[in-house]
């Protein structure tokens, strides 16, 4: 089935898109203020003990939570019905001088025996580590946004670049802010779907400014505005097919992926929606607020 040809006019709307573009920046810059004070991380940024245990019989979450009270230590558990597993994560790595997989291993053995349970992984990640992890994403953000504006100075101008890169940091802001607001912590998983959200949000804008760059040069005479309202509508079909099947794959991982991928996905199938909707109401309408030059633009 052949999908139609659009005519939608997206300036009308454009003081409602940057009205909630505003909202998500700012529960954005929140959830990074709280990440970087230590309280929205996780233990790959913290430093702290993920354990994995597998049980002989099943429990129930609410079982498992009862036993791991016992320890005195206040566990973040995911639990794995399918497999049998829990994994139990702090941010403590040693209570006086003790090893937290020692005292988890302790109550296990009281409630369930040596044959209970099999501790299949202990993953400690101590503040240095943590530290560096912190750091090292800190840059690898600072220098894609260096790379994104040099990229697309030298194959358009430098306006497409820093409006490209603005809107892909606009992404990435907002969905570690909601990703915040839904209790999920920051941790590697979420860091991998950000930068994969990073790329498609890029590739998506990219689409648009070729489009608005090629119609620039056929309609010299025409309003910029209009130009880039023609293009958005052009490049529009392309865009609805590559997000929604794009969503479709994420939403398939987000319902039979499991809790251990449930903050990956989620953080995904947000990146798809921000991402598609930034493509089109803010990184173009920036070209016009940065007053783009058509006579500038590179062949």
């Amino acid at each position: 089935m052949e999908i139609r040809k659009y005519n939608f006019d997206f300036f009308k709307v454009l003081k409602i898109t940057v009205t909630v573009s505003i909202i998500l920046v700012m529960i954005g810059i929140f959830g990074i203020f709280m990440m970087f004070s230590g309280k929205g991380v996780g233990i790959d940024f913290s430093g702290g003990n993920a354990i994995t245990v597998k049980f002989r019989e099943q429990l129930s979450i609410g079982e498992i939570r009862q036993i791991a009270s016992k320890s005195g230590v206040n566990f973040d558990i995911i639990h794995l019905p399918q497999e049998n597993k829990a994994i139990f994560k702090t941010k403590l790595v040693e209570i006086n001088g003790k090893k937290v997989s020692d005292i988890l291993d302790e109550v296990l053995v009281r409630v369930l025996t040596k044959d209970g349970y099999v501790m299949e992984g202990i993953v400690e990640i101590g503040p240095r580590v943590s530290s560096d992890l912190k750091k090292d994403a800190t840059i690898a953000f600072i220098l894609s946004a260096i790379g994104i504006i040099l990229y697309l100075a030298w194959r358009f101008e430098k306006k497409f670049g820093i409006a490209a890169a603005i809107a892909t940091y606009h992404d990435v802001i907002a969905i570690v802010g909601l990703m915040y607001l839904m209790g999920y912590e920051m941790d590697l998983l979420i860091l991998t779907a950000l930068l994969t959200i990073a790329g498609y949000s890029l590739t998506d804008t990219v689409v648009v400014f070729d489009r608005i760059r090629e119609n620039l040069r056929k309609k010299v005479s025409t309003n910029l505005k209009e130009v880039i309202n023609i293009s958005i509508n052009e490049t529009l079909r392309r865009t609805i097919i590559t997000s929604v099947t794009t969503l479709f794959s994420s939403l398939a991982l987000l319902i039979f992926g499991g809790e251990v991928l449930r903050s990956f996905s989620i953080a995904i199938t947000l990146g798809v929606i921000i991402g598609t909707y930034s493509s089109i109401f803010i990184a173009s309408p920036l070209l016009i607020a940065m007053k783009l030059d058509p006579k500038k633009l590179k062949k």
